[in-house]
């Protein structure tokens, strides 16, 4: 089963974790790593590094981070050229995380998917996902009114 650690600033992880429990259920093996204000960024690798250990069945880790390029990426990657070469090859971090990706990978996880689907599948929600709405398009997009989320 893939593995899945979400590694942002501030309280995003946790927060992000808990819109995912409240809408799909499956968030046991998820494990959040915050950065907050106060914190030591030197730390922040064997936090990741931890979180990493916790969720590793042999299947795959997927990181999800906040921002390409930033201190829970950056320590993401020094994370994983720490650990050993064939816990290495099994360790993608996805940059830019938000809450379909996020479902699509705990979906992903619940069936079973290789890392590889997976991937993939996250990658294309998050481009699916995205979409820009303004008054003026009311009639080109259809939405459920009656959607209690």
């Amino acid at each position: 089963m893939i593995g899945i650690v979400v590694a942002a600033h501030g309280k995003m992880s946790k927060g992000i974790i808990d819109a995912a429990e409240l809408i799909i259920g499956g968030t046991d093996d998820i494990v959040p790593i915050s950065l907050e204000q106060q914190d030591d960024v030197s730390l922040l690798q064997e936090k990741i590094i931890k979180g990493i250990n916790k969720v590793n069945k042999d299947e795959g880790v997927i990181i999800f981070t906040d921002l390409f390029g930033a201190s829970p990426y950056n320590q993401s990657t020094l994370a994983i050229r720490s650990l050993p070469i064939e816990i290495q090859n099994k360790i993608t971090i996805i940059t830019g995380v938000n809450l379909p990706m996020l479902l699509e990978a705990i979906n992903q996880k619940m069936i079973d998917s290789s890392i590889e689907s997976a991937i993939t599948a996250i990658l294309d929600t998050s481009k699916q996902s995205t979409i820009e709405w303004s008054l003026k398009d009311e009639d080109d997009l259809e939405v459920d009114e009656e959607d209690e989320f």
